[in-house]
Order: C-alpha cells, then structure tokens, then sequence
C-alpha cells in the first residue's frame, strides 16, 4: 500500500465509506479523534434527513459533538449491544491489531468496542504499519499506582512517560486515570505484551486493540481499501 498524506480529505472519504455500515433502527457505536469525528458530523447530517439511529458515545468529546447535531445519545443502561461501532486507530498492523488511545479515551473506546457486533476502523493509509510500535502505547492508568506502574514496566524492558497536556499538567481521562504513553519499540508479539501489561496492578486499560476490528477502511489516494481481519 502507498502512503497517503495524513489528510483532512483522506480522513473524510474513508468516514464517508464507514456510512455504508450504518442503517436505520441500529445503535451505533461513536468513536473518538479526528477521523472518528468526521463520521460522526457526517452521521449527523444523516439524521438530520431522518435517518433513525441511536448511538453511544466512547468520550465526552464525542458525546458533546454527537448531542451538538442531534444525534440520539443512550448508555448501557439502555442497551447492552450496539450493532456497529465506527472508531479510528493510531497504528494499524497485521491481522487488525491496533493500537489506539492517542486522544486519550482507549478505555471507552475499547468498551464500546467490546459491546458492539461490527467493530469498524475508518483511517488513512498513514496508519497502517508492517508492525506495531513505532507510535506509543497509551496505557490508562490509576493516579495513586501510575509510579509503581511505571517501574513495572521498565522492569519489563519499557520505558514510560506520564502524558501532559499542553499547559504541563497531567493528562486526566473522562474516567479521573492517568495515561502513561510507552515507547515500545518494535511489537513483535503483541498479545503477549498485552498479557503482560494487564498483570500489572493499577493498570486499567492498555491501547492494544486485538482480534476486535472485524475491516479497516483506509483511505489511500483517491479511493478506499478494505482491509479484513
């Protein structure tokens, strides 16, 4: 595959494609990022010609946007499966591994995920990669356990660093965690890595994404590729 610039126009036409999953009566799952919300703008032009869906937001971002275009927002109270989510990725390797979490919501997201029957990627060809690991690995973690956290994994041979935001206080997710953002390197056996991580106390959530995307919907120049599990 050739690699497309990480365009605004790439974003929209694969969010476009990821339309074609979404029919009336479903409960759709909302992702989050910047792909994640072209569909979701689009998703509300789409209800606003009386398209009938529901849909379950995986931040509060997403949830805001949604609720701003007048698209229905329910939670697991209502309903405890959604029919697709749509959801954008970070990295996208072999099989439909993925890493996701750069916008800092990967324990909604993977919960709606997890809840869904059709899980879908929508992305540019930027983010499909031979392997994973060359973007960081958010792992959500508790504020009070971030520090032995972070030795646990330089144990493990992965340094760690807490994510700040642009003033240089530290990131908080919609669920009150912390996220420290690992330098892997080279992710050569990503569902033992995830074992690994998920062993360690005060670890919540980790942004390897595995054997849950069901396509990926890349954009690559001008038209979009299927890629399947």
């Amino acid at each position: 595959m050739t690699s497309s610039p990480n365009s605004d126009s790439a974003k929209v036409l694969a969010a476009q494609k990821g339309l074609d999953f979404v029919a009336d009566g479903m409960v759709v799952g909302l992702g989050s990022g910047s792909t994640a919300t072209h569909f979701i703008r689009l998703l509300g032009e789409r209800v606003r010609r009386g398209l009938k869906i529901r849909g379950i937001a995986s931040s509060a971002a997403s949830e805001e946007l949604a609720k701003s275009l007048a698209i229905p927002i329910i939670n697991f109270y209502d309903t405890s499966v959604l029919d697709v989510t749509i959801d954008g990725a970070d990295e996208i390797g072999p099989g439909l591994s993925l890493i996701k979490g750069g916008g800092g919501a990967l324990l909604r997201e993977k919960i709606v995920a997890s809840a869904s029957k059709r899980f879908i990627v929508v992305a540019d060809s930027s983010k499909v990669v031979n392997h994973l690991g060359k973007f960081p690995l958010p792992i959500e973690v508790i504020p009070m356990a971030s520090p032995l956290v972070a030795q646990k994994l330089q144990q493990l041979g992965i340094p760690s660093r807490v994510r700040k935001t642009k003033s240089g206080s530290d990131y908080v997710t919609d669920e009150g965690n912390l996220i420290l953002d690992c330098d892997c390197g080279k992710i050569t056996d990503p569902a033992s890595l995830a074992a690994s991580i998920r062993q360690i106390v005060g670890v919540v959530e980790h942004g390897l994404f595995l054997n849950m995307a069901e396509l990926a919907l890349v954009a690559d120049g001008s038209q979009v590729l299927t890629l399947r599990r």
